[in-house]
């Protein structure tokens, strides 16, 4: 199936098959989703670990409401704390958390290399430059 559907339908599927891995190995290993991790991660890259609520929405792919619900869950086990100073709703990352995002990591690294090494590497980096590419077109931009 080379249509356009064809390849939206691919690309969901690799990750829905990567994101099951991962939940599977993260969570036995740290007690974490990938979602998780992902959104533990986009706070340790932040400046600070700081990070407004309404930014994290679309890197993470899901609605305001449901990465808040993540946020309170990663606030109930220390990982994460919400803030409203200068009126401005932001999620900063916990020492609890940036150690929980660090060691995470070496399990999300290690599963991601055995994937993509599992993969001709010319077809990796030009997969890779249309997946950057895809995920910043002005398209699939929200209204």
């Amino acid at each position: 199936m080379n249509t356009n559907l064809g390849v939206c339908l691919a690309l969901h599927r690799a990750h829905a098959s990567l994101q099951l891995k991962l939940d599977d190995e993260l969570g036995l290993h740290h007690g974490i989703s990938f979602n998780d991790f992902a959104l533990l991660n986009l706070l340790a890259q932040a400046d600070g670990g700081r990070v407004s609520i309404p930014e994290l929405v679309r890197p993470m792919g899901q609605p305001q409401s449901a990465v808040l619900r993540q946020l309170i869950v990663l606030e109930k086990i220390g990982l994460v704390v919400r803030d409203g100073a200068n009126g401005l709703r932001q999620a900063v990352l916990r020492p609890a958390g940036r150690a929980l995002e660090n060691a995470a990591r070496e399990t999300a690294d290690s599963i991601c290399t055995e994937a993509v090494e599992s993969i001709d590497s010319a077809v990796v980096a030009t997969v890779s430059a249309a997946m950057e590419t895809l995920a910043c077109t002005p398209t699939l931009a929200l209204s």
